[in-house]
């Protein structure tokens, strides 16, 4: 049985969501009023240009830190100003720099912000989530498509769900330093850009449109930028806010045939409505947003101004309220599910081992003192314990390790795919070691987490030794600090010895995780 806690009553608080882009660095601030409402108290806005930032061997150089450094001071000034709880995310630049770990760690010591380097995948998910939180898109099959710094996410979604997302290395800082370098502009240079940007997206749409969409909606700065600049072209009337207007393919030619007309730089810092600092970029992330309108044959474009940051507002309110339950409608435990069952896992005694290690982790609270993010670490690891049967018994915890470290989940960054991979890889035989992989790469408190959560999973699966579920409940009780018991309730007839083996000789590393010797005590 799964047992899990009741669900909780919502919380009003305070969340500043931070989106490390390619081109620019976003902050909004709310306040979450319920569980689907938050009104903005703060926003803030800097260009750093991450991808235009890197060396000649892939990393991102000393003057894109120092930048980023001074942005995100003054951003976590502005968030404990207003007593919010800070979310970073990285996408593209981050995601794809050499040093892009390294980076983030000096980031976090000058800064105290943490930011999660999120895969295409998961950017492509949070900015269809956000985009929902904006526009009545639910019941329709949507296209969405996201032009960032460094990379083009490309979704289509219906009822919440992602029927297609990908991540293309179309960003218009990225194809601008590729192909957009002279000034004024070369006419085989652009051709040469419109080739490449083809050549990469006719894949992907003809994809899109074997699936089919309803309507398409363009977010972030490109196609607001291109929609302003159309205004400006047109002496029209400029609406108090471009959320949920109507970009026609029409417009669209008219924006690229004046950009093309403006060769140099500086005549298209001089077009009306088009802001200067996208005067240089403008360029690539037009001809991609063509390119796909022409491709598709799409009429019209709905613009959002809602996208990753509400994605990941969103996403984090659901991570402290329904993802704790286990919920079905919680991405990451699809996700997590989904992925068992592509091993062809034991479900049974997959949730017979999740139920027993949440339990255990909840009635341990006060001796580890872990966030609700190692209890669902400890879930994910679980569930997914077992993946590596698929290949074989032998070594099976070490093959589940690299399935899980190589996995790209929805809902889930690279680094807590590192950690729920590696709490798998000491649910059976040796403990952690210093200079294993993964493990050492983690601070001290990160590998206090780990062996807490190992030796908590490693107790749990030798209560279902035997894949019976013979054990129906399981209880703690502390007599001393430095003593406890487990009382283990059985079905009725049935026969628990072996888990009752195995758990003497798993209670060793219990016992020296949490400095405390275990009696375990059979309950008819």
């Amino acid at each position: 049985m799964f047992n899990l806690p009741p669900k909780k009553i919502f919380e009003k608080k305070r969340i500043a969501a931070i989106d490390v882009g390619s081109n620019s660095v976003h902050m909004l601030v709310v306040e979450m009023e319920s569980p689907e409402t938050f009104t903005i108290i703060d926003s803030e806005k800097d260009q750093v240009r991450l991808a235009a930032s890197f060396d000649s061997d892939g990393n991102l150089n000393n003057d894109a830190l120092n930048r980023l450094i001074s942005v995100l001071k003054k951003m976590k000034e502005i968030a404990d100003f207003r007593g919010a709880h800070i979310r970073a995310v990285g996408t593209s630049a981050l995601r794809e720099a050499k040093n892009g770990i390294d980076f983030v760690a000096k980031i976090y010591k000058k800064t105290g912000i943490d930011i999660e380097i999120i895969s295409g995948q998961e950017e492509a998910r949070l900015v269809y989530l956000g985009v929902q939180q904006g526009l009545p898109i639910q019941d329709k099959s949507t296209l969405i498509v996201d032009i960032g710094g460094g990379s083009t996410e490309i979704v289509v979604g219906q009822w919440g769900e992602e029927r297609f997302a990908t991540s293309l290395k179309l960003g218009c800082v990225r194809l601008t330093q590729g192909f957009v370098q002279s000034d004024p502009l070369n006419d085989e240079n652009l051709r040469s850009l419109e080739l490449y940007i083809n050549t990469r997206l006719e894949p992907v749409l003809s994809e899109v449109e074997r699936i089919g969409f309803d309507c398409a909606v363009g977010s972030s700065g490109t196609i607001k930028a291109v929609k302003s600049l159309v205004l400006g072209l047109t002496n029209s009337e400029i609406p108090i806010s471009l959320h949920g207007n109507v970009l026609s393919a029409k417009e669209i030619w008219i924006a690229k045939e004046a950009i093309l007309r403006a060769r140099s730089l500086r005549e298209r810092r001089q077009l009306p409505g088009l802001d200067a600092k996208r005067a240089d970029i403008i360029v690539a992330g037009l001809f991609v947003l063509s390119s796909i309108t022409k491709i598709l044959g799409i009429r019209e474009w709905i613009i959002s101004l809602t996208a990753i940051r509400e994605g990941i507002l969103y996403d984090t309110m659901l991570r402290d309220g329904v993802w704790l339950q286990g919920d079905t409608s919680d991405v990451r435990w699809r996700s997590v599910r989904s992925f068992g069952q592509k091993f062809h896992i034991d479900e049974a005694h997959a949730f017979h081992i999740t139920s027993f290690s949440v339990s255990l982790f909840d009635q341990l609270i006060e001796k580890h003192n872990l966030s609700n993010s190692w209890r669902e670490y400890l879930r994910s690891a679980a569930y997914l314990h077992e993946c590596g049967l698929f290949i074989g018994h032998t070594g099976h915890h070490k093959h589940t390790f690299y399935f899980i470290r190589n996995a790209t989940l929805p809902g889930f960054t690279t680094r807590e795919m590192q950690i729920i991979a590696t709490i798998v890889r000491y649910h059976r035989k040796r403990m952690p070691r210093e200079n294993d992989e993964v493990y050492c790469d983690f601070d001290k408190d990160m590998q206090r987490a780990v062996n807490i959560c190992a030796a908590i999973l490693r107790l749990a699966v030798s209560l279902d030794r035997g894949r019976q579920g013979k054990i129906h409940e399981i209880k703690l009780n502390e007599f001393f600090t430095s003593k406890m018991s487990l009382s283990v309730h059985m079905r009725a007839g049935q026969d628990i010895e072996l888990e009752m083996y195995e758990a003497a000789i798993e209670k060793k590393a219990f016992e020296n995780v949490f400095s405390s010797t275990l009696e375990i005590i059979l309950e008819h």
